[in-house]
């Protein structure tokens, strides 16, 4: 028998299709975003750029102070591109906070990589729930949920500034310490778990599809439409204390981390329900 079409809205089986559409979040102008970048790397000299006594002590660049243009857009067959050189470690931040959404995009890294990370692979992030001051952790970001874009390692889990979760995971690995498994022991984490073996990574100059879906502080990374890591109860603690706070909204950031990357098709809806594909991967509690 035919469910009628207000049944099956409310079904949960169609939530994505009677979410809202996609909301782009680049323009040539970035007017979505503000920029902050943090010191600038002692290999590079910058003209009026005054340093500290220590490599700690060097300032910030700050708010919308960007005189290398390390954050730019370009048009490519009509199509809004960021590009990020890398140079100075920072990020683009929305002006917006957003708690339930399907975040999506295209990303692809380019040639150029600097100091500190000239021999090593390319990296990059994106942030959610990005709460409280620009340059939390280490002068560059917001305390937030980061979406790990690095070679070989998009989608896994870091937690910025006192932030934490709970994600199933596999320890049977003695350098990759923490897996993400949908098998695994649902685990409590404050530190880097990695993707799972669910991976399907373009090579190198190809652009690979980046989603993150977030409802009521839980969150699904999914890579080239493969879930790659799951994380529940988002959630922080202020330094020295042992009070959780929840941490289910924010704003977006986008990093620059020594390594030159592309962003397109940069996107966002609501999200009011987990669709089917996505809530299967979702352990049990």
């Amino acid at each position: 028998m035919r469910l009628p079409l207000l049944a099956l809205f409310f079904s949960g089986a169609l939530s994505v299709a009677a979410e809202s559409s996609f909301q782009p979040l680049l323009d040539p102008q970035l007017s979505q975003w503000e920029k902050w970048l943090g010191p600038v790397h002692r290999a590079y000299d910058l003209p009026g750029y005054v340093r500290g006594a220590k490599p700690k002590d060097d300032p910030v660049l700050g708010l919308n102070n960007d005189p290398l243009k390390v954050f730019t857009t370009r048009q490519v067959d009509g199509e809004t591109v960021l590009h990020i050189t890398g140079q100075v470690f920072g990020a683009v931040t929305t002006l917006k906070s957003y708690d339930n959404f399907h975040l999506k995009t295209e990303q692809r890294f380019g040639e150029q990589r600097w100091e500190p990370r000239t021999q090593a692979v390319r990296d990059n992030g994106i942030l959610i729930f990005c709460v409280g001051e620009h340059g939390a952790q280490a002068k560059y970001w917001m305390r937030s949920q980061e979406l790990q874009v690095q070679e070989g390692d998009i989608g896994d889990w870091w937690p910025l500034a006192g932030a934490m979760a709970e994600i199933p995971v596999r320890t049977d690995d003695p350098v990759k310490k923490r897996i993400y498994d949908p098998k695994g022991a649902l685990t409590t984490v404050s530190a880097r778990v990695w993707h799972g073996t669910n991976y399907d990574e373009k090579p190198f100059g190809e652009w690979n599809t980046i989603e993150c879906f977030a409802l009521n502080g839980d969150a699904v990374f999914r890579l080239n439409g493969k879930t790659v890591n799951v994380l529940l109860n988002s959630r922080y603690r202020e330094k020295g204390s042992t009070v959780d706070v929840p941490l289910k909204a924010g704003k977006l950031q986008i990093q620059s981390e020594a390594a030159e990357c592309e962003y397109r098709r940069l996107e966002i809806r609501p999200l009011s329900a987990w669709p089917a594909d996505v809530a299967k991967d979702l352990p049990s509690r």
